[in-house]
C-alpha cells in the first residue's frame, strides 16, 4: 500500500504532484493520482444533497444514435485518462484509481444534476446521457471545472459526428482523439503556482440568503433564459464593462430588490451584504494546460445597509472590484490560501473519516455561507464550421446547492446566450425579477423550462 505513505511526501510543498508521481514511481502513476487542491474539498462534501455535479449539453439538430454515442465515448475516454478513473479512500485523502472499464451512455432525466455515488466501487466520476436530440455530460467535481468539461464535451460531439459521416478538415476547440495525452493535462496546478509566502486572507462576513423552502432531494428546477448575443454585448458596452460583471450587476440587483421587498418596514439592521460568486479560470492568468480543476472565485458584492444602490451604482462596484480582484497577485494569494489548509500538518495526519467529520460543516461555514449565490459564464463556445452546422445549442447547469439555493450558469453559441438558473427551493422569484430586469432594458428574452 505504498500510495498510502507518497501521500505525505513533504516534496509535495514545492512541486506539483504530477512531476512527484512521474518521478518517485512512473507505474503507480497509471494507476492512481492525487486529487488536486479544489477536488479535495469536493469529495469531502459530496452527498445526495451537495452532489458537487455540474451539467454540459449539446443540442444537435438531428436525433441521437445511442450506439455510435457509445463507440464516440469508448474513443473519446481513452483520449482523456485522468477522468476514466474512480474515486477511491486512502488512509488519509481521497484518491483517483484508473479504470479499465468504459462508462456508458444512459438515458437523460426529467432533474438533472442528481447524487453520483461516485465513492463506489467502478463509478464513474461523470455520466453521459442522451435524450432525443442532445448529448449531455454531467461531472464531478472531484475530476475538473468548466473548462475541462466542455473540452470533453466538444471533444465528444466531433468524434460523434465524424461516426455520423461528417468531414472535418481542421479540429479547433477541441482534442484530436488521435493524439497522445500530454502530462501537463494531469497537472495540479493550484500547487505548481503555489507561494507559501503570501499573507492570508481574512474572511468576509456571513451574506444574505434565499430564505424559500428547500423541495425534496434531487427535485431540480431549471429555468433558462435565451437572448441575443449582439443586443446583450451592446447593452453591456453601454456600461463600459464586459459581458460577465454585466451579467452579476444584474444579479446581485435583482437580490437586492429581493432582500428590500422581504424586509420591508423592517430595519436596516437586518439587511445583510449580498455578494455573488464568480469562478474564474485560472488558466488565462497562469500558463497551465491542466484539464483538472483550476479555478477559484471572486465575490463582487454590495452592502444595503448602506442605502439602496441605483443599478448605475451597483455596475460601478462590479467594474472596480473586478478590475481590482483579477490580479495576479491577489489570485497568488487565494491559491496560497486554500493550498495551505491542505498542506497543514495537523490536517494532513488526521485519518480520512476524521476529514470527512469536519469537511461538510468548513464548507458551508467557510464557504457557501460567504456569499449569496452563484453565477459562471463558460463564454462563447467554438468549434469547426462542418461541425457547427450540424449543433443547435450549447447549454451548461452548475450543481445543486441547499445554502445558496440558486446557481447560474451561462454559455454562448453562435448567435445565442444561454442563461441557466438551477433552483431547489420551491420559489422562482430571482429567476422572475433577473430576466424582468433583462426585458426592461430592451433586449428580448425566450424563457424555457424543466
Amino acid at each position: 500500500m505504498r500510495w498510502i505513505y507518497l501521500y505525505e511526501d513533504k516534496t509535495i510543498r514545492s512541486k506539483s504532484a504530477f512531476v512527484i508521481e512521474m518521478n518517485e514511481n512512473k507505474e503507480s502513476f497509471r494507476e492512481w493520482f492525487r486529487l488536486d487542491n479544489a477536488a479535495i474539498i469536493f469529495s469531502l462534501v459530496s452527498s445526495s444533497r451537495i452532489p458537487a455535479l455540474f451539467r454540459l449539453s449539446a443540442t444537435l439538430k438531428e436525433p441521437i444514435n445511442v450506439n455510435l454515442l457509445q463507440t464516440a465515448l469508448n474513443r473519446t475516454i481513452v483520449r482523456f485518462p485522468y477522468f476514466r478513473v474512480n474515486l477511491r479512500p486512502g488512509l488519509f485523502w481521497y484518491y483517483l484509481r484508473k479504470l479499465k472499464t468504459f462508462p456508458r451512455v444512459e438515458a437523460d432525466s426529467k432533474y438533472p444534476c442528481k447524487e453520483l455515488r461516485v465513492r463506489k466501487r467502478g463509478t464513474f466520476p461523470l455520466r453521459v446521457r442522451a435524450f432525443k436530440n442532445r448529448i449531455a455530460v454531467e461531472f464531478h467535481h472531484s475530476i475538473t471545472d468548466g473548462t475541462g468539461g466542455i473540452i470533453f464535451l466538444k471533444t465528444l460531439v466531433v468524434e460523434y459526428l465524424k461516426l455520423r459521416g461528417v468531414e472535418v478538415s481542421k479540429i479547433e476547440g477541441a482534442f484530436d482523439i488521435s493524439d497522445e495525452p500530454n502530462f501537463e493535462e494531469y497537472e495540479d496546478s493550484y500547487k505548481k503556482f503555489y507561494d507559501k509566502d503570501l499573507p492570508s486572507i481574512k474572511l468576509p462576513p456571513k451574506a444574505f440568503r434565499l430564505p424559500y423552502k428547500l423541495e425534496k432531494e434531487g427535485v431540480y428546477h431549471v429555468t433558462t433564459g435565451i437572448i441575443p448575443v449582439k443586443e446583450f454585448i451592446k447593452k453591456a458596452k453601454e456600461y463600459n464593462v464586459t459581458v460577465t460583471e454585466f451579467l452579476v450587476a444584474i444579479y446581485l440587483d435583482s437580490l437586492q430588490e429581493i432582500q428590500f421587498n422581504l424586509l420591508k418596514n423592517k430595519s436596516k439592521r437586518k439587511l445583510k451584504p449580498i455578494r455573488v460568486s464568480i469562478p474564474i479560470n485560472l488558466r488565462r492568468i497562469y500558463p497551465s494546460k491542466t484539464m483538472r480543476n483550476f479555478s477559484l472565485f471572486v465575490t463582487p458584492g454590495i452592502d444595503p445597509r448602506l442605502g439602496k444602490f441605483t443599478f448605475n451604482e451597483i455596475v460601478k462596484e462590479v467594474y472596480h472590484f473586478m478590475r481590482t480582484e483579477l490580479n495576479d497577485k491577489y489570485i497568488s494569494q487565494s491559491i496560497r490560501q486554500n493550498v495551505r489548509a491542505e498542506l497543514n500538518p495537523i490536517l494532513r495526519i488526521m485519518p480520512l473519516f476524521v476529514k470527512k467529520l469536519f469537511g461538510r460543516l468548513i464548507y458551508m461555514s467557510y464557504g457557501e455561507k460567504r456569499y449569496s449565490g452563484s453565477l459562471s459564464n463558460l463564454g462563447l463556445v467554438k468549434l469547426p464550421s462542418e461541425i457547427e452546422e450540424h449543433i443547435e445549442d450549447f447549454q451548461f447547469l452548475p450543481g445543486t446547492n441547499p445554502t445558496r439555493k440558486v446557481s447560474c450558469g451561462v454559455v454562448s453559441f453562435k448567435d445565442k446566450m444561454y442563461i441557466n438558473f438551477g433552483n431547489v427551493s420551491d420559489c422562482k422569484e430571482l429567476e422572475k425579477t433577473f430576466f424582468r430586469k433583462i426585458v426592461k432594458m430592451g433586449i428580448p428574452v425566450k424563457v424555457e423550462s424543466n
